[in-house]
């Protein structure tokens, strides 16, 4: 009969034996490394924040690789026709509108966007994801939509740049529809200044001959419309009215933005006269009739003042006006000059003779020229004054 096993009873010092002590785990090398710190080496230690420019666009890459591959995908996006998986973290970072809807409810699993078009979600996805998109004029405008509606701000302000970036002679008043139909200011602003610097070649193109009414008559009305002369910005007003006889009606309204006060009275007979509306609409002869008095009255033309006589297009500048530049009185000058934004100075126009030491004044958009003296003697002592009024 073989003999019984005898049960060995461990003590705690047995126990404590056994157990495994790694002696080059990470912790004991880093109290190491400490250690020699402390004991005092001779050098300082100075901390200093570095960071791994490659780290963001990795992770971007990384998310973008998740969400193609539906790895740990949260929620479903969708329009009426197609529906996207996404994380939810992603789409609360770039967009205000998930980041309160997900906000209120984060369990929420799905939400529907009827009113977005599947091209401006796709892209604004991939935005979302990338920081990258690709923006054309035929894509541009459901882009914005979409980033609007989902108030991504960044995405939106990316969209306005290209759109000023991209502003020609044949698509600025294109642009500057899109800018109006999303409330795009900045963007506004731009494509009616580049239209106001460039208006005669915008007034070549197809597009300017489909403008509303509306449209061409807030360009016209602009004081800031860069044209050669007033004659010009009446031979485009009549292209464009010409074009389609449904536009006679606007004929009197158009027209009245014309500034033909400024006109003088040979062109106003030479140019507008010669056109047959001028004379066949009452409204449009009456506008004719007005500056031609307004030509017959010099002396009165300080209280016919209106938005037809003002110039347009002008801006604050020095003037001189005559005077003696140099002691000789041959040096006495008749010149009207102007200083222009070169710094240059250019003849406005001039007085009927030489003066200097004379008053002079503006008012009601008119330059007065009172007195002064036309000789002077070796001492520049006045030996002559003129009683000269001139406007």
């Amino acid at each position: 009969m073989a003999p019984k096993k005898k049960n060995v009873k461990k003590n705690k010092a047995d126990i404590n034996e056994m157990t495994i002590i790694v002696e080059d785990g990470p912790l004991s090398k880093l109290n190491g490394l400490n250690g020699l710190l402390e004991g005092g080496n001779g050098f300082s230690c100075i901390s200093s924040e570095v960071s791994d420019p490659s780290y963001s666009p990795n992770l971007l890459e990384g998310l973008s690789k998740m969400r193609q591959e539906n790895f740990l995908c949260d929620l479903t996006v969708s329009t009426k026709t197609k529906s996207f998986s996404v994380h939810k973290v992603v789409m609360a970072s770039s967009s205000d509108y998930f980041h309160n809807i997900l906000k209120k409810d984060p369990s929420t699993q799905r939400v529907d966007l009827n009113d977005v078009s599947p091209l401006g979600l796709a892209t604004v996805i991939t935005y979302a994801y990338t920081g990258k998109l690709t923006l054309s004029l035929y894509t541009i405008g459901s882009i914005i939509s979409t980033a609007i509606y989902l108030q991504i701000h960044t995405l939106v302000k990316m969209c306005c740049d290209f759109l000023i970036q991209e502003i020609s002679v044949e698509n600025c008043m294109y642009i500057a529809n899109i800018a109006e139909t999303y409330g795009l200011k900045t963007t506004k602003e731009a494509a009616h200044k580049f239209i106001r610097d460039n208006f005669i070649e915008f007034s070549e193109t197809d597009q300017f001959l489909k403008l509303t009414f509306d449209q061409i008559n807030e360009l016209l009305a602009d004081d800031d419309l860069q044209l050669p002369s007033e004659i010009v910005a009446f031979q485009i007003a009549i292209k464009w009215l010409e074009f389609d006889q449904k536009r006679v009606k606007f004929a009197a309204d158009l027209l009245g933005n014309i500034r033909f006060g400024t006109i003088s009275a040979q062109d106003l007979v030479n140019y507008v006269q010669t056109v047959p509306r001028m004379m066949q609409d009452a409204d449009c002869h009456k506008l004719l009739v007005d500056a031609m008095n307004y030509h017959l009255l010099p002396y009165h033309q300080n209280t016919l003042q209106s938005r037809r006589t003002r110039i347009r297009g002008g801006f604050r500048v020095l003037v001189t006006i005559g005077g003696r530049p140099a002691l000789t009185e041959k040096s006495l000058s008749r010149d009207i000059l102007y200083r222009d934004p070169e710094n240059g100075w250019k003849k406005l126009s001039e007085m009927p003779a030489k003066s200097f030491n004379q008053c002079v004044t503006v008012m009601d958009g008119f330059l007065y020229v009172a007195g002064g003296e036309d000789q002077n003697d070796a001492r520049n002592q006045a030996k002559h004054a003129v009683s000269n009024f001139c406007r």
